[in-house]
């Protein structure tokens, strides 16, 4: 399958807000985000373009790259923290993106919900030296401009 057919709820632009956990990176904060899905290369991949604002106006990017494999989806997303992306790999269930990424710093997944008007946006992460599963990031998004 195309992975601008399998990605075709998310593309557009959309608006919200954010409630994120405390992290080694950063403190817990609300926030402002954009995220933008777009496809790219005659439609072999889809492109997304990220940027948060947190409450205390510290500002973090990212762009990422959605690539399909059949029905899989694989996901690089390189961000202003500079360090190489490690692929995160799931696939569409229920209406849902499900991607898990795993590195020495543990186990993230990402969970994108889409609706016509709505965009739901959950990160969980695990420690690698704990069996804990923890929210990460909540995000609340309005459709700006559909694709």
């Amino acid at each position: 399958m195309l992975i601008t057919e399998l990605m075709a709820p998310l593309l557009g632009d959309w608006q919200g807000t954010e409630q994120q956990a405390a992290s080694p990176w950063a403190l817990a904060s609300g926030a402002r985000a954009a995220l933008r899905f777009k496809h790219e290369a005659g439609g072999s991949v889809v492109v997304q373009d990220y940027r948060q604002v947190r409450d205390d106006a510290m500002e973090f990017y990212g762009h990422g790259v959605f690539l399909a494999q059949g029905e899989e989806v694989w996901w690089w997303f390189f961000d202003s923290y500079g360090e190489p992306p490690v692929p995160a790999v799931g696939g569409w269930v229920d209406g849902e993106l499900a991607l898990v990424k795993t590195t020495v710093r543990g186990t993230a997944v990402h969970r994108f919900r889409p609706t016509w008007d709505r965009l739901d946006y959950r990160i969980t992460l695990g420690a690698p030296d704990q069996g804990e599963v923890a929210p990460f990031l909540a995000g609340t998004y309005s459709r700006v401009s559909g694709h």
